[in-house]
């Protein structure tokens, strides 16, 4: 039994082996001198061959009866629909624009008019849309026909011939909300979603969206694109990897590694389209933390198991950013949003019952209000009587509330520090 096991591992071993060739094969196909021939006869050179992957896949689950083998080269069949539409998409390009950036002769692909990209597009669709549907339901069969045509909706981004800047943000938004809406609609949670093929099939509506940013590699781009390009990516990790898997551990630390690519995203574009950022001693400390602050935060509430952590650290950011600007450039603005936003920590430890939290709103609080006083006291040099009367009625408030709530209120604190001791 052992040596049974032994074998089918080395199975999977050798099935992993030959995909990599295969796709090693795909790579040399598209770039080891294929570019001495002309575009058409690549373009159809690579569509024969992903028919002969597909026709040895059918071959091996009709006539020799293994199943995996079948599975995989209709897999690596179906991906490679995916690189089809991107030849097809760079005949669309070389129509509407000679810029072809750093891009390798290799992958250059030119037509000689409409009509020749027309044929080319119809024989795709005939010939590698019933690819697709077989390949999906060897992988997954309920979702056949939906993941067929959502993969094939996504392959069509490719065709936008969109190389720069924020056009190609939105291609990329448009195909992660697509494989997100049928991840969570359709498959996440179902039986056949949490097998191996199931994740495949899941990965493989992200292809096109992964090829779209690797073409952009080869052209120019402006920080603006880096940025928001690297904070969708990290979204879109934050929100996807953690279905792959059942472990609560593991879901913590791959959303934990989604955050890099947001908080760099963010930072990229702060330092680069925000001038204050740079000047520290201006509204550098909010413009540049606090929205980080508030990115961790809104992570939080859609974690797994990491929202005490994110909210942690969003909180400390807050303070260290209020404390900041009130050190660098105080105003009754900025005193003002720090009672604001210490309100808000106080608020929110208090409901989620976090120390940090709650402790860091009470420490911007004092700050806050220590410099409300402060200007309080500025006021005094232009208007003594009407201070003077201010406190004095304030004073007297105070001591009647005490007098008659001064029992409950040290019970409430009695009470909170207990509660505090059992926090998180």
């Amino acid at each position: 039994m052992e040596r049974w096991m032994n074998i089918q591992k080395l199975g999977q071993l050798l099935r992993w082996m030959g995909s990599m060739l295969l796709l090693g094969a795909s790579a040399s196909f598209m770039l080891e001198g294929w570019h001495n021939f002309g575009s058409q006869v690549r373009y159809f050179l690579f569509l024969g061959y992903l028919l002969g992957l597909a026709g040895l896949g059918i071959l091996l689950g009709s006539r020799v009866k293994e199943d995996k083998g079948a599975r995989t080269l209709l897999g690596l069949a179906v991906a490679g629909i995916a690189a089809q539409c991107s030849q097809l998409g760079a005949m669309i390009h070389s129509m509407v624009s000679a810029d072809n950036g750093s891009l390798p002769g290799a992958l250059l692909y030119e037509a000689a008019g409409w009509s020749q990209i027309a044929v080319s597009g119809a024989a795709t669709l005939l010939l590698l849309g019933p690819v697709a549907f077989l390949g999906f339901s060897a992988l997954n069969r309920p979702q056949a026909r939906l993941l067929t045509g959502a993969y094939l909706l996504a392959c069509s981004s490719l065709l936008i011939p969109v190389r720069h800047g924020l056009p190609v943000t939105m291609v990329l938004i448009a195909v992660a909300l697509l494989a997100l809406w049928i991840d969570s609609r359709f498959i996440s949670g179902t039986t056949g979603g949490g097998t191996s093929e199931g994740i495949i099939c899941r990965l493989l509506l992200l292809l096109p969206a992964g090829l779209v940013a690797a073409r952009t590699a080869f052209y120019p781009q402006s920080d603006l694109f880096l940025g928001v390009t690297s904070m969708l990516i990290g979204m879109l990790l934050f929100e996807m990897l953690p279905r792959l898997t059942k472990e609560d551990v593991e879901r913590t630390r791959l959303q934990a590694f989604s955050t890099v690519p947001i908080l760099l995203g963010w930072c990229v574009i702060a330092f680069q389209y925000i001038p204050s950022a740079w000047n520290m001693t201006a509204a550098g400390p909010l413009v540049t933390l606090l929205p980080m602050s508030a990115m961790l935060t809104g992570l939080s509430l859609q974690s797994f198991g990491g929202g005490v952590a994110y909210r942690k650290v969003a909180a400390l950011l807050t303070l260290i950013a209020l404390l900041s600007q009130l050190g660098t450039e105080a105003t009754l603005l900025s005193s003002f949003l720090c009672v604001a936003l210490s309100t808000l920590m106080v608020v929110m430890g208090f409901r989620c019952q976090e120390r940090v939290v709650f402790s860091t709103g009470v420490i911007g609080l004092i700050f806050g209000m220590g410099y409300h006083l402060t200007f309080a006291m500025q006021l005094y040099a232009q208007s003594p009587w009407a201070f003077l009367a201010a406190a004095g009625i304030l004073v007297l408030l105070s001591a009647s509330y005490l007098e008659k709530h001064a029992a409950r209120m040290f019970g409430r604190l009695v009470l909170l520090r207990e509660e505090m001791k059992i926090w998180r």
